[in-house]
């Protein structure tokens, strides 16, 4: 019978990266307003190489709707990792709905480590690397479950709480001898 071990959720609103799309959002919003108001109702070209009011529009609402995407994008993505006695499940909607489930059989090895998500997957968030065969998912950080696949994949599942998690992954990884223990 299948039964969750440990279960750790995290977003993006733990960190500092909403705050950043914020100012950018809120600098861009000033700025073209001071075109509009110069431009559309003083009636003064607004910089050296002033743009059409059409093109002014347009270009508010095109940078505007970019930049909200992204921020909303930001503060819906929430990463999901569980421990089951079965084997690790990991969602990291918006870009992973569903629950995606390594069966313990298909587990050849898992460890709580620190890594370099910079020089391993070029950043945080969904990585992966074809060549390599590995998959990173994280949000910040440099610590995180390293899983060898059977096959030779390599999936990382970022964590902020490296102590709680070294338990439950011993467990998962020992389950004879830690039938009981959670």
């Amino acid at each position: 019978m299948e039964r969750l071990i440990y279960k750790e959720e995290q977003s993006f609103r733990q960190s500092f990266i909403p705050w950043i799309f914020l100012a950018v959002g809120v600098f861009m919003i000033v700025g073209f307003s001071i075109g509009f108001y110069q431009q559309l109702y003083l009636g003064k070209p607004y910089g050296d190489e002033p743009m059409s009011n059409k093109g002014l529009i347009w270009s508010s609402i095109v940078s505007f709707v970019a930049i909200s995407t992204t921020f909303i994008f930001i503060l819906s993505a929430k990463l999901t990792t569980e421990i089951w006695s079965d084997g690790i499940r990991c969602k990291f909607p918006p870009l992973v709905s569903k629950f995606r489930n390594i069966p313990i059989s298909d587990i050849s090895s898992a460890v709580v480590e620190k890594y370099r998500p910079i020089v391993e997957f070029g950043g945080w968030g969904w990585r992966r690397r074809m060549l390599r065969r590995k998959t990173a998912y994280d949000l910040k950080g440099r610590i995180g479950i390293r899983v060898l696949k059977q096959d030779g994949r390599m999936i990382l599942f970022g964590t902020h709480l490296e102590e709680e998690m070294k338990r439950p992954v011993k467990t998962l990884m020992q389950p004879d001898t830690n039938k009981y223990s959670i």
